[in-house]
């Protein structure tokens, strides 16, 4: 496992700094056994990644309790201030705080590290989601 990997088995998280290339990334995880599961994983940086709406990762509607993000540690812009949410379980910490981050291009946090969710590599996961319909479908109700 490469020195900038931080790993809890255990919990299934991993801590790495914002500007690790989440291909490298995934490639030090799949020597675990475990991945992200980013389809394909880009060279950018986690932080560049994230910013940009996690393109390529799973749609979270396939399992609503589950997480990418666990945590993070940031800089708010404009005051400079430290931002930290500390991973935790996703059905334990209430709202989606790290939808702070994802998406939002760096407008209002500079991100220094994140904790992600991660997944043995084997695992069965699920492909549907459970409240997914296409628009020439009749509502269940």
């Amino acid at each position: 496992m490469s020195a900038w990997i931080e790993l809890d088995r255990a919990s299934l998280l991993v801590h790495v700094p914002a500007n690790v290339s989440l291909y490298d990334l995934e490639r030090a995880l799949a020597d675990e056994g475990l991945a992200i599961g980013v389809e394909p994983a880009p060279a950018s940086s986690v932080a560049a990644w994230l910013e940009a709406g996690a393109p390529g990762a799973r749609n979270p509607w396939l399992d609503p309790a589950d997480h990418l993000v666990a945590g993070f540690s940031a800089r708010i812009k404009a005051s400079g201030d430290a931002f930290v949410i500390q991973p935790a379980p996703r059905r334990a910490v209430g709202p989606d705080l790290g939808s702070v981050l994802t998406g939002l291009r760096g407008r209002f946090l500079t991100l220094d590290s994140v904790w992600f969710r991660v997944h043995r590599a084997d695992a069965t996961r699920p492909k549907t989601a459970p409240f997914e319909s296409t628009d020439d479908e009749e509502p269940p109700f």
